[in-house]
């Protein structure tokens, strides 16, 4: 009989402990899937470096961990690729965009092809605040924008719409530099090989994080010279390069410059559609940060000497909002000098 209650005991404690865990729907639904880490431009720039860098890590802190791929997407000077993610269908996590920098003052600047709200994207975060500059190859002898008084810079640049066209474009008109700026380049990369054959001698939108990890060699030898730097702060990878703030002491000049050159600051920022269901964009947000904090990603990004400044969804999506809030005179300047 005792023997009998033990078995029909075990038996009950068995059946108890057989109750299924509970479902994971977020997990369930990336198992197996692949997610796709959308950019503007071709392979070998700063953009494709730093989503490759993404790519080999957030996968693993997403639940289900799914493959992430970096699907390169150029035209529209990087634009082309924010519509796509913003318009079209899936919108169910499987496709993050990481955008150009000019793409949360695109419409308010009336550039056009513009078919999205900076706000409505679901913000995942930013990995790095870095910081911008203009360079020069060695070659050119140009030492700072100010040479450009008296003689002329030729600029490369793979879009007129692109931040490497609107910074020297705003450079030239603002303070009358003698600043040629060719376009039509398929990427930074490009343009650096014409830098190298003497067929342009400058280009914008060089980034610190660039200069201290697969270019620092170019620095240290003198092949390429910062000349002018966009930060809030002066880098000490751009050396004696003066800031775009140092150039002026016009209240209205400073704030023009917040605007044209302030989003370069959230320098690599992931988002998914604005219809994206609100429990994976949660789940996507978890991953982000985890990913920006994990052991594995410092280890990397301190091999390649890339400085990683994260910032979470709700930061980037107020440093979007605060940038987005300067005075509409501010804007419609801006807006005529790119014209």
């Amino acid at each position: 009989m005792l023997r009998a209650f033990a078995f029909a005991a075990l038996a009950c404690s068995a059946a108890l402990g057989a109750v299924p865990t509970k479902a994971d729907p977020i997990a369930d639904f990336f198992k197996g899937k692949t997610v796709s880490l959308v950019i503007g431009y071709s392979a070998g720039g700063g953009a494709d470096l730093w989503a490759r860098f993404i790519a080999r890590h957030l996968g693993k802190h997403i639940p289900g961990n799914p493959s992430v791929i970096v699907q390169n997407m150029p035209g529209g000077s990087g634009l082309t690729a924010v519509n796509h993610v913003y318009n079209t269908v899936p919108q169910d996590g499987t496709r993050i965009v990481l955008p150009s920098v000019t793409m949360p003052t695109a419409a308010a600047m009336g550039m056009p092809n513009v078919r999205w709200d900076t706000l409505k994207f679901k913000w995942l975060g930013n990995l790095v605040r870095d910081a911008q500059s203009c360079v020069a190859s060695g070659r050119s002898g140009s030492k700072s924008i100010a040479d450009a008084k008296q003689r002329e810079i030729i600029f490369g640049s793979d879009g007129a719409t692109n931040s490497t066209g609107q910074h020297p474009r705003l450079l030239a008109t603002l303070f009358g530099y003698k600043l040629k700026i060719i376009t039509g380049y398929g990427g930074t990369a490009q343009v650096r090989l014409a830098m190298e054959s003497g067929e342009v001698e400058a280009v914008c939108s060089v980034w610190a994080s660039s200069l201290l990890g697969p270019q620092r060699g170019d620095v240290d030898s003198g092949r390429l010279v910062p000349i002018v730097q966009m930060g809030t702060k002066k880098h000490p990878i751009f050396g004696k390069a003066p800031m775009v703030s140092e150039l002026t002491q016009s209240r209205q000049d400073l704030q023009l410059m917040q605007f044209v050159f302030g989003p370069a600051e959230i320098s690599r920022p992931l988002a998914v559609g604005p219809d994206t269901p609100a429990d994976r964009v949660a789940a996507l947000r978890d991953a982000f940060w985890a990913m920006a904090h994990s052991a594995e990603l410092m280890a990397e990004a301190e091999k390649q000497q890339l400085v990683v400044d994260p910032m979470d969804w709700k930061e980037t999506e107020a440093a979007f909002r605060e940038v987005l809030a300067l005075p509409e005179d501010v804007v419609a300047r801006a807006r005529d000098m790119m014209k």
